[in-house]
């Protein structure tokens, strides 16, 4: 006796076979696969289906070579997944598990009798299931299907070909009728009781196989559950798309799931599972996206709960940080095609400012006991430092070596887990720190009186150069003035004290020059007055301390006219005449030049010098005469 297999399994089989089929050729019409086991033989039958039940007679019967390779492919894929079928053992050895025989009928809709057979055998050891008793042997039935003379080989059978009585019955075994199988067999084969009723167990499962197919979710008529799927996901992601809340996740994540399961249900011999399969693939996408914007919510609320009350240690602060990392990052991974894309990307930058803050928090943390592991280093070396200060240099980096002490603990703000340790710390370097302060202000005051002075004195010689002498005054005041703020006994002072009386002196000099300046600009202004007039009577500029007048030829035209005039009229003689013009001018650059305390050289029209007033000869003279007197003692 052979132990049958179990209705699914044949009918896991023939779906497997079919969609084998189905992808491995899919230039092959539309086919159905069923199975059956009879006598401890595997029979398949592969029924050719039109699209259109009214168009059955229309379907075509395959090519041989289409045929040929139709059954290789099925040959090579129960060769390599052996299904999970009993095989038989051989009386003569019952530890010898013989092959298991396969039938492969091939028909066209609308047929009773199929076109084409293949039958071949499965290696017995590649089996899995236990073998059990065998009653007849199985290549008496092998020949009673399909003659010996032409093994594993395709044919195309006459009506009276004995075979396809074998055929006849594997159909009426796969439609359900076991009484049909044994009038089909009863002129070839004489069935024992055991047989007829394994026909009738087989067939009452083949029912039922075929009636849970029937029954499954659409299968027969409309898709309801597709329909109500699309419905449900077009709605979810308008909503989605229109601004959802977290709340509104949460809700459309249910809903999606349960519709996903539904669709799942879907069998691959419906009609309508490619829609639901495309349905549920993207229903399972926008459920994805909208799992990992909730996991992301719970990741984050985590991390908010575990902040809350600080200060916390730096280990604490950094898990909350990792927490909002794997947030955000759960929150990049939503497509930008899902319907809470928006939603992601506003709750990602929520959370990056969260990060951001966090991050802050860290930081701070490590800067704090950083300050405060520095403070105590800058203690140690301010002591060092003090008790073996000689000098005052030596005594000033002790006391900055103190300040930064304290400048490190003061940093460290209430909020950071340091703070006490540093108050504690700063209660007993204070007192320290006021020691040297008295002296450090002391030197500093001298040291930017000192820098104050020297920048200063640099403006003032600028000045100089630049004949800015009421400037050049102002910066030598303020340079001796900074000078004299440098008090004795700072480490400045011994380089201050040369400067005192260089700065003196070029202060005395600068206000000659600015008084020089003064008077200059004074004698200009009398100078312009004097020189202008219809045509204009001379011009003037200073050259170092000396002003210079010149005569304009245009005057010194008038003049010659005044001259020629006088002595057509012999009233006098022409240069009496020239100096009754020209003396009115001499007299005003003379009061000019008395007045400013400056020599003015007078200069002709051709440019011969006419005379130097010099304030101090009381007149006009030759140059000679004013060098010889200026180099009297």
């Amino acid at each position: 006796m052979v132990t049958a297999p179990p209705p699914s399994e044949l009918h896991r089989l023939g779906f497997q076979l079919q969609t084998l089929l189905q992808t491995a050729q899919p230039g092959l019409p539309p086919v159905q696969v069923r199975c059956a086991l009879r006598e401890s033989v595997l029979m398949v039958l592969v029924q050719q289906v039109s699209p259109d039940p009214g168009a059955a007679s229309a379907v075509r019967r395959l090519e041989t070579f289409e045929a040929s390779e139709m059954f290789a492919c099925l040959e090579d894929e129960l060769r390599r997944s052996p299904p999970k079928i009993p095989p038989a053992k051989s009386p003569f050895s019952p530890t010898q598990v013989q092959p298991l025989p396969v039938r492969v009928y091939l028909r066209a809709a609308g047929q009773s009798r199929p076109y084409a057979i293949h039958q071949f055998r499965i290696d017995g050891s590649a089996l899995s299931a236990i073998a059990s008793e065998q009653t007849q042997p199985e290549q008496d039935e092998l020949d009673a299907v399909v003659p010996p003379s032409a093994p594993e080989r395709l044919r195309r059978p006459a009506q009276d070909d004995a075979s396809l009585d074998g055929a006849a019955s594997a159909e009426a075994l796969l439609q359900d009728s076991a009484q049909d199988l044994i009038t089909a067999e009863a002129g070839r084969f004489s069935l024992p009781r055991m047989a007829i009723a394994l026909a009738a167990g087989v067939a009452a499962l083949a029912f039922g196989g075929t009636f849970y197919a029937l029954t499954r979710p659409c299968v027969i008529g409309n898709c309801v559950e597709l329909q109500t799927v699309e419905r449900l996901h077009q709605a979810v992601s308008d909503q989605l798309s229109q601004g959802a809340t977290l709340q509104d996740v949460s809700q459309s994540y249910t809903r999606l799931t349960e519709a996903s399961y539904r669709l799942s249900r879907v069998p691959r011999w419906s009609r309508h599972y490619a829609a639901a399969n495309q349905v549920q693939q993207q229903t399972e996408s926008t459920v994805a996206a909208l799992g990992q914007v909730l996991s992301a919510q719970a990741t984050a609320t985590e991390a908010v709960e575990m902040a809350q009350n600080p200060p916390h240690p730096l280990e604490v602060w950094q898990r909350a940080q990792a927490l909002w990392e794997k947030a955000i990052a759960q929150l990049q991974q939503v497509s930008e095609s899902s319907p809470v894309y928006d939603l992601a990307q506003q709750k990602r930058l929520e959370y990056a400012e969260n990060l951001a803050m966090i991050e802050q928090r860290i930081t701070l943390e490590q800067k704090a006991q950083d300050w405060v592991n520095r403070a105590r280093q800058a203690v140690e070396l301010a002591e060092a430092r003090q008790g073996a200060a000689t000098s005052m240099d030596t005594r000033l980096e002790a006391h900055g070596t103190w300040r930064t002490a304290i400048a490190l603990l003061q940093q460290v703000p209430e909020t950071a887990m340091a703070y006490a340790e540093a108050q504690q710390l700063l209660a007993l370097y204070q007192p320290r720190l006021l020691d040297s302060s008295a002296r450090l202000q002391q030197e500093e005051t001298a040291v930017a009186a000192h820098q104050r002075a020297l920048r200063l004195a640099d403006l003032a010689a600028l000045a100089e150069q630049r004949r800015q002498w009421s400037q050049a005054v102002q910066h030598w005041q303020g340079a001796l003035a900074a000078a004299q703020q440098v008090a004795v006994g700072t480490t400045v002072h011994p380089q201050v004290q040369p400067l005192l009386s260089s700065y003196r002196a070029s202060l005395a000099a600068a206000q000659e020059k600015l008084k020089g300046a003064i008077a200059a600009q004074a004698a200009e202004q009398d100078l312009e007055r004097n020189c202008s007039g219809t045509p204009r009577i001379c011009t003037y500029a200073q050259q170092g301390s000396v002003m210079q007048v010149r005569i304009t030829p245009s005057y010194d035209r008038v003049l010659q006219e005044a001259a020629a005039i006088t002595q057509v009229t012999q009233e006098t003689d022409p240069d009496s005449a020239i100096m009754a013009h020209f003396n009115p001018l001499l007299r005003a650059i003379a009061t000019v030049g008395e007045t400013a305390q400056i020599p003015i050289e007078v200069y002709n029209a051709d440019g011969s010098l006419f005379g130097i007033y010099d304030p101090a000869l009381d007149g006009y003279v030759s140059r000679e005469v004013r060098n010889q007197q200026q180099k009297r003692p």
